[in-house]
């Protein structure tokens, strides 16, 4: 069993999609449970076969705080060998099941990357239940060394295994992306793929825009997502007189495989991260990256070789990073290709599928 508050758009959502996908079918069942909402991505495993089950759904009176108990009887009835959680809430249930004497094997991944920075309400319940898992999963080794101070874990507690994703097909798919198919000839093209949060650094993203015009680097940047800042994002490409080079493409189905084939160069401009999805994906596209240093990124991108790591919150260093690459194409098709490379040995979809096959089949040996 798979478990998590909702599946809408984020890393922990994308891991479990693939897990879904890709472990293998003749060894290993799979049910993916939500707490809160089905979400989209949730919606999209569902019509793809897979079973995806809501504690609300089948219980629709218990109290939030009573689905525990839903999910012990669940657990009993699916007769699951393991339930791996993937946020704090479905951490806490998993805990509660065992103390209440479920048999199921807890494996945990942690896929949040600013710790200690979590509610406070969060961090207590992370400190309290991963006593009870049987395997604590961090997706980086910057974040696992966060972890183990934060929630006061010995080394040995946590294992790190990278996030992998799926190859990103090379194709120029622009064309049929809303907003993003007549940027003029000859003009480079920077995209970046977030939710318009506070963490990816988006007002940052437009300082270093402005630094580029102002400068005459010509190129289009494309910012794929919605979220809660948009209308104040939008409004500051307006006073700062950038909408010739600044476009907000909002939801884009599948933004990755329709927008990263298109691109010229990658850019995240994140002020926290653990070790990012959609890094991995333009990697996979062959694109050379211009990312803050943050989480895992320093360890992902090898700075001057694979891409350019700038100190997060810095929109000059920012601009220079993307400028560099703007100005210079060769560089930009030697830095892409050797991200690909990396890649390929390094963040597939197998490869962490094989590592959580692993920690599954060890803790079934060991019932």
């Amino acid at each position: 069993m798979l478990s998590i508050a909702g599946l809408h758009h984020g890393g922990a959502e994308r891991v479990i999609a693939s897990l879904c996908r890709h472990l293998n079918p003749d060894r290993y069942t799979i049910t993916v449970c939500w707490r809160v909402a089905r979400g989209r991505i949730g919606e999209e495993l569902r019509e793809q076969g897979f079973d995806i089950v809501g504690l609300p759904e089948i219980e629709p009176e218990v109290s939030p705080y009573r689905r525990f108990l839903v999910l012990k009887k669940l657990l009993r009835t699916l007769r699951v060998d393991v339930i791996h959680t993937h946020d704090t809430g479905a951490l806490a249930d998993a805990a509660q099941c065992r103390l209440l004497g479920a048999k199921a094997k807890i494996v945990h991944t942690f896929h949040f990357g600013n710790y200690p920075n979590l509610k406070r309400s969060h961090l207590l319940m992370e400190l309290v239940f991963s006593r009870f898992a049987h395997r604590l999963i961090a997706v980086g080794y910057e974040q696992s060394k966060k972890i183990q101070h934060s929630l006061r874990l010995s080394e040995s507690r946590i294992t790190t295994l990278y996030n992998g994703v799926e190859c990103i097909a090379s194709s120029d798919c622009r064309k049929t992306v809303p907003g993003a198919q007549d940027i003029p000839h000859g003009k480079v093209v920077i995209g970046s793929i977030s939710t318009l949060t506070k963490q990816k650094g988006l007002f940052v993203l437009l300082d270093a825009a402005e630094i580029l015009r102002d400068n005459g680097v010509q190129c289009v940047i494309l910012v794929a997502g919605g979220g809660p800042l948009q209308p104040d994002l939008e409004r500051v490409v307006q006073e700062r007189r950038l909408e010739d080079m600044v476009r907000f493409l909002g939801w884009v189905d599948k933004a990755a495989e329709q927008l990263l084939p298109s691109l010229d160069i990658f850019c995240q401009s994140s002020l926290w991260e653990a070790n990012s999805i959609v890094l991995l994906e333009a990697m996979s596209a062959g694109l050379p990256i211009v990312t803050t240093d943050v989480g895992e990124s320093r360890h992902v991108i090898e700075e001057g070789f694979s891409g350019l790591v700038v100190e997060p919150g810095n929109p000059a260093a920012l601009a220079d990073a993307l400028a560099d690459l703007v100005k210079n194409a060769e560089l930009r098709m030697s830095m892409g290709g050797r991200a690909k490379q990396k890649f390929d040995d390094q963040y597939t979809v197998d490869r962490m599928i094989g590592n959580y096959e692993s920690v599954y089949e060890a803790l079934i040996a060991d019932s």
